[in-house]
């Protein structure tokens, strides 16, 4: 029996360029990183899109925001200083 991993869950506000895909390369380096996108909420403004984020993951969310403001479509990203939820997921 393999013991649960423990994953927390983090929340990210993403502020990009309004362009057609920019959204699905936010999500895209999200999943290749290694977390789960738990909750999202996204709203156009002018020409930018600003994106609430909820991610679960073992990985460092420190990580991730490094890897998403790499992005050209990414202009900021900022995480708040609500607390770091920690939650145990099962293996199947």
């Amino acid at each position: 029996m393999s013991e649960p991993k423990t994953a927390a869950i983090h929340r990210l506000i993403c502020r990009l360029d309004f362009e057609p895909a920019g959204l699905e390369r936010l999500f895209q380096v999200v999943r290749r990183r290694g977390f789960v996108i738990e909750r999202v909420h996204a709203a156009h403004e002018a020409d930018q899109l600003h994106v609430d984020l909820t991610v679960s993951g073992a990985r460092s969310a420190e990580t991730l925001r490094a890897q998403l403001e790499k992005l050209h479509v990414v202009r900021s990203v900022q995480r708040p200083l609500d607390r770091c939820f920690v939650v145990e997921s099962r293996s199947a």
